[in-house]
């Protein structure tokens, strides 16, 4: 693998890594139709990990999930993931 790709992947690897929990959790509901609380949960936790990530890592290694300032992007990445928790966990009754 040239290293030019290999650079470029290990930059986006926070974003593959929402992306992938992401698709996990879709999978699982698909899969388990009666656990969409589960996989409501993991995308909101996958949401919370990458404001966690725009939080902490620098700028050239979170990738994509750079979209705007740092302040707008933590604070909606981890705004959605509370809000998609607190529906999960509320709709559960």
């Amino acid at each position: 693998m040239p290293a030019e790709l290999r650079r470029r992947l290990r930059n986006q690897a926070p974003f593959l890594a929402v992306v992938a929990m992401i698709l996990a959790a879709v999978a699982y509901m698909i899969i388990g139709p009666g656990h969409w609380r589960r996989g409501s949960g993991v995308i909101a936790l996958a949401m919370l990990a990458g404001g966690l990530m725009r939080l902490v890592l620098p700028e050239e290694h979170v990738g994509v999930l750079a979209v705007r300032k740092r302040w707008v992007d933590v604070s909606l990445y981890v705004g959605l993931g509370v809000a998609i928790l607190v529906v999960a966990i509320r709709l559960q009754h």
